[in-house]
């Protein structure tokens, strides 16, 4: 596809930001690739070679393969610990995926209209760009996600495991001004809901689907950087510490799987929401009274 030129800047700008995270995830996979001194601990891994194979597939997993599903990225628990050079390295990767995501993030909220069969479709900018770049597999997700580095040599890593969901707080001018671009039948149906709402009701919840959270809880061997004793982070790919001789290996505890009452326990937890949807086409919620 050949783009217009209004949009030229902006599809040399997403081509750059891409070309130097590809180079930087490079670097990085033949720096631990190399790196004899390297710690490693990863979930379900025997301590082999195999282990530094699967830790950069993970870091370098920003594309959907033909089995992924979208908006999903690839998962990996573990724990590195490697030397300075290799966590400059990583540093730079999580500059190179800021530098993408300042380029790409604003083109996602902007549409434009590309042919499709007899009419046209709306799409987002970013989405029409990547395309004619031939990079329609790109996984914005999973090239947006950082590394997690930590600021000391831990002591225990203890990873914890648990289902949630995301639930924004939505204004009814923003789900209208959200829906004023479609012309399908729900869409329709939908702004016509959203206008006959009584005054009172001002703001609906938009409601994504439940998605496993995974976190590690890091206490250090000393203080990290910013004083703190222990933190806890997002842990969805292996952790990053600096190697320091002489110094225990950290414990590690990987979480148990979600059993299947945990799971009907959390559905059963009183919900805020209606139980069923407002709208059609965006899974949209009214509160209940008491709860708005």
């Amino acid at each position: 596809m050949t783009m217009s030129l209004p949009f030229e800047h902006e599809r040399m700008a997403v081509a750059s930001a891409l070309r130097r995270l590809e180079r930087s995830l490079a670097q990085l996979s033949a720096a631990l690739a190399h790196d004899q001194g390297l710690w490693l601990r990863l979930e379900g891994e025997p301590q082999c070679g195999l282990v530094i194979r699967r830790v950069c597939e993970a870091y370098s997993a920003i594309e959907l393969q033909a089995d992924d599903t979208p908006g999903k990225s690839v998962v990996r628990l573990g724990v590195v610990g490697a030397g300075p050079d290799t966590i400059a390295l990583a540093e730079h990767v999580n500059e190179s995926k800021l530098a993408l995501k300042a380029v790409c993030a604003p083109l996602q909220r902007v549409r434009t209209r590309i042919p499709e069969g007899s009419g046209t479709r709306a799409l987002p900018l970013i989405r029409v760009i990547l395309r004619s770049l031939q990079r329609s597999d790109l996984n914005l997700l999973a090239a947006y996600r950082r590394i997690p580095i930590l600021g000391a040599v831990p002591a225990s890593v203890a990873y914890t495991r648990a289902r949630t969901r995301s639930v924004y707080r939505k204004t009814v001018e923003a789900l209208l001004a959200a829906l004023e671009h479609s012309d399908s039948p729900r869409a329709i149906a939908d702004r016509a809901r959203l206008v006959a709402l009584p005054a009172a009701v001002t703001h609906l919840a938009l409601v994504r689907d439940h998605y496993e959270n995974i976190r590690a809880n890091v206490t250090y061997d000393g203080l990290d950087r910013r004083g703190r004793g222990r933190t806890q982070i997002a842990a969805e790919l292996p952790l990053l510490y600096p190697l320091r001789r002489q110094t225990m290996a950290p414990r590690v505890t990987f979480p148990l799987p979600l059993d299947e009452q945990r799971l009907t326990a959390l559905r059963q937890r009183r919900s805020k929401l209606e139980p069923r949807p407002f709208l059609e086409a965006l899974p949209v919620f009214r509160y209940l009274p008491d709860a708005r």
